[in-house]
């Protein structure tokens, strides 16, 4: 439950633990967008598995937070390596 709150309600990044783009997708991003990518759609959080955005672009989103209209957050404290892992995690993602 905590990894569930902690995903969409803070920019906390004090998680030696996490060391691989998979478990810093599933702590920060899994509990909006599944663990699979697939989004909720009824609750109109986009998949994002299948994303044609590039990784920098995934790390510019991630970072600064999406359109205005979005309940997207942004990560603004989130480390350049922490953002690009999760980034090439969530390609990679899409090729499964």
């Amino acid at each position: 439950m905590a990894i569930a709150i902690a995903g969409c309600s803070g920019d906390q990044h004090d998680h030696p633990d996490l060391k691989t783009g998979q478990q810093l997708y599933e702590y920060h991003c899994a509990s909006c967008h599944k663990e699979d990518g697939t989004g909720i759609f009824l609750k109109g959080v986009p998949a994002n598995r299948d994303t044609d955005l590039s990784v920098w672009q995934i790390i510019h989103k991630v970072q600064t937070g999406s359109e205005e209209k979005s309940a997207m957050p942004s990560f603004e404290k989130m480390p350049q390596q922490e953002a690009s892992k999760i980034a090439i995690y969530l390609k990679q993602l899409g090729q499964k």
